[in-house]
């Protein structure tokens, strides 16, 4: 019986041992084979780049058109009869005294239309104890220009807050202007700049003045 258990034991150990040369060898096999290529690598697809827009230019704003200055004319058609002075006095026939005159007189008609001399809003329509019923109309650049010696209130063609284009008829010449009675029947026309009284001469275009007023043109 020893004899038997002694020889199982061997022929286990035997069995072990070939178990252990039989993976020896596989490996020994195993590492002899050729090592297979490593497959290449796929190329990198480059991403397509998006074709560049060309930059929109914004749009050229134009530059704003010149405004045209505006052009002034008589308010009525006539004769001047006395001229703006502020400086030298110039007799006053109704008040029989030396004066300075602040306008314009234009003789005229009775009851000729008077004319809005530029484009402008009426600014102010009053009773003046002087001039009758000025209306006052002011206009770009500061200019404001006022007409007086008109016919009466009821005939203004105008309130205040109107706007008014050049050429608009505003009322008619009257006898209202007390200081101015002794004359014969006029417009009382006045141009302020910023305030202070200008020459209407100075204002109203060389074509108006020769064609409203008959005053040559300055060569």
């Amino acid at each position: 019986d020893a004899g038997e258990q002694e020889q199982q034991l061997l022929l286990g150990e035997i069995a072990r041992m070939e178990d252990v040369f039989d993976q020896v060898a596989f490996q020994e096999w195993l590492d002899a084979q050729p090592k297979p290529e490593p497959e290449p690598e796929p190329p990198k697809q480059e991403t397509p780049k998006e074709e560049e827009k060309p930059k929109e230019e914004p749009p050229k704003e134009e530059p704003p058109a010149e405004k045209k200055p505006l052009t002034f004319i008589s308010p009525v058609s006539g004769r001047v009869t006395t001229q703006h002075s502020l400086t030298v006095p110039v007799f006053s026939p109704t008040l029989e005294e030396w004066r300075v005159h602040t306008g314009i007189d234009v003789a005229t008609e009775d009851s000729a239309a008077v004319f809005a001399a530029a484009d402008g809003v009426v600014s102010e329509i009053s009773t003046h104890p002087r001039y009758g019923y000025p209306v006052k109309i002011n206009h770009e650049g500061g200019v404001t220009t006022i007409y007086s010696n008109l016919s009466s209130m009821n005939d203004i063609a105008v309130k205040v807050g109107d706007t008014v284009k050049c050429g608009d008829r505003i009322a008619y010449v009257g006898d209202s202007a007390v200081y101015e009675l002794a004359e014969e029947p006029h417009l009382h026309f006045e141009v302020l700049k910023n305030g202070v009284q200008v020459d209407p001469l100075e204002v109203i275009s060389e074509d108006a003045k020769h064609a409203s007023l008959g005053i040559e043109k300055k060569s």
